[in-house]
């Protein structure tokens, strides 16, 4: 019997001399889940500190720092959750994996695990918006709901005292 590997598996190159394969797996829902959670109480925390949040350009950069305080505060149990990495090897990967491997190991993830599922309930969506069309309610004009009882003057105003 033949083992049939997810296609959604992603093989990234990692190293500072030599060249390793490392595996990127794609996150079950509950690890999904675990993740939005963790990032809802990140931002949570960010917007307690900081409540009006990102205004212009210039508050970018402390929310930023903050984004890399998460990743970097929660990276080895994101890694333990999408590859086969267990505490003795994380010690010696983050010897030796550049900046730019882990942006493409981090971007990898979102890509797979978030921004491909949300592409695809956006198709989703429309499909089922044109198998069933929903009618738009429309209010009907106040002079068809008007049955004689409207407590609205026709008077002229009377005259203001002085």
């Amino acid at each position: 019997m033949t083992e049939t590997l997810n296609p959604q598996i992603r093989e990234i190159d990692y190293g500072v001399r030599s060249l390793r394969k490392l595996k990127i797996y794609p996150m079950s829902m509950s690890d999904q889940k675990k993740f939005g959670e963790l990032f809802k109480k990140v931002i949570e925390e960010y917007l307690a500190q900081t409540p009006e949040g990102p205004m212009n350009q210039a508050d970018l950069l402390p929310f930023a720092s903050f984004i890399v305080k998460l990743v970097g505060d929660n990276i080895k149990e994101i890694l333990k959750i999408i590859t086969e990495l267990r505490d003795n090897e994380l010690a010696t990967f983050f010897d030796d994996v550049t900046n730019t491997q882990m942006s493409q190991i981090i971007m990898a993830v979102v890509e797979e695990n978030f921004e491909s599922p949300s592409k695809n309930l956006i198709g989703l969506w429309e499909t089922v918006a044109q198998l069933f069309p929903l009618e738009r309610l429309s209010l009907p004009f106040s002079s068809d709901m008007d049955n004689g009882t409207s407590a609205t003057s026709t008077q002229k105003d009377s005259e203001k005292e002085d």
